[in-house]
Order: structure tokens, then sequence, then C-alpha cells
């Protein structure tokens, strides 16, 4: 009975010398590299490819939501993946200057 109690007391409580603590660093004696805390780093962020999708939010008008949506209920496709592709041309339409983007100057105006 004796015996099986050390064992289980080993078991539980572990040799004081694998443990490293506050002893050992008053003592001097170095702390075993193998029971070392973990280092919770962050590791370097891999670069997103071009296929990795990202939520992002916009401001669109109620009607134009709407338009979206009995679009892709039409068409039978996500909204999301309509709207990515709505973009997309209109994007590539900008880029190859078939679409004008009608913006003005701003101009400063004084409060009355």
């Amino acid at each position: 009975m004796a015996r099986r109690k050390q064992d289980l007391a080993g078991k539980l409580t572990p040799e004081r010398g694998n443990r490293p603590g506050w002893a050992d660093t008053v003592t001097g004696q170095p702390a075993p590299t193998g029971n070392r805390r973990p280092v919770f780093a962050q590791p370097e962020p891999e670069p997103e490819s071009a296929e990795t999708l990202k939520r992002k939010t916009y401001l669109l008008y109620p009607d134009m939501i709407e338009e979206i949506e009995s679009l892709a209920e039409q068409e039978r496709v996500g909204i999301s993946e309509l709207v990515r592709y709505l973009l997309g041309s209109a994007l590539d339409q900008i880029y190859n200057r078939k679409l004008g983007i009608p913006t003005q100057p701003g101009r400063r105006h004084i409060g009355e």
C-alpha cells in the first residue's frame, strides 16, 4: 500500500529537479530547456492570394439592394457572387476607358 501511495504521489508531483522555479533562480542553477513554457509569438502572416475573399461593407441605396437581390434570384446566383461580377465588369470598363466616372471638383462653401 505504501509503495502504491509513493508511486501515485510521484505522478502527481514530479521530482523537484524537473521543475524550474523560484529556487532555481535563487540558487543559480540553469533551468532545463525541455520544460519551459511555450512562447506565444504571432507567426509571420502569409500573404493573401488574389483568390482570397474578404468581407467588406459598403453603403447602398435600398432600391439598389432590391434590384441586386431580385436580379440574383432571377439569374439563380448568390448575391455576393453577382455583386463581385458586376463590380469586376465595371472596373474592367473603367480601366479600358469604356466607362468614365463623372466626378466634379469639390467646392468650399461658407455657411450662412
